[in-house]
């Protein structure tokens, strides 16, 4: 069994940048960290909210939590592909990005 990580490890300026990204895009309240905060990417001092590796061995899967802004009347399903273009945009390097809706607010 190979514990060995791809060539590609997750930067915390990179995820910031992620989380920037995904944050102006219309329809997306905030990234949601859950109840108690447990979504997030850590990184030595700091964690990026709304952002998680599901496998911690693969940082080319990203997933993101976002809280739908229903008063913003962007289709969903527009918003995920939006979602998932600007990461990539952001973090060429990511191979796979899921979408999850985690909340729906209007602002």
């Amino acid at each position: 069994m190979s514990t060995s990580r791809p060539g590609f490890e997750l930067s915390a300026v990179q995820a910031n940048a992620i989380a920037a990204a995904v944050s102006r895009i219309p329809g997306v309240a905030r990234l949601d960290g859950g109840r108690f905060g447990e979504v997030s990417v850590l990184f030595p001092g700091q964690r990026v909210t709304g952002l998680r590796r599901p496998d911690p061995r693969d940082d080319t899967h990203l997933r993101i939590y976002i809280a739908l802004d229903t008063s913003a009347g962007v289709p969903i399903g527009t918003l995920a592909p939006s979602i998932r273009s600007a990461a990539l945009d952001t973090c060429p390097q990511l191979r796979r990005v899921d979408v999850v809706f985690a909340d729906a607010v209007a602002s």
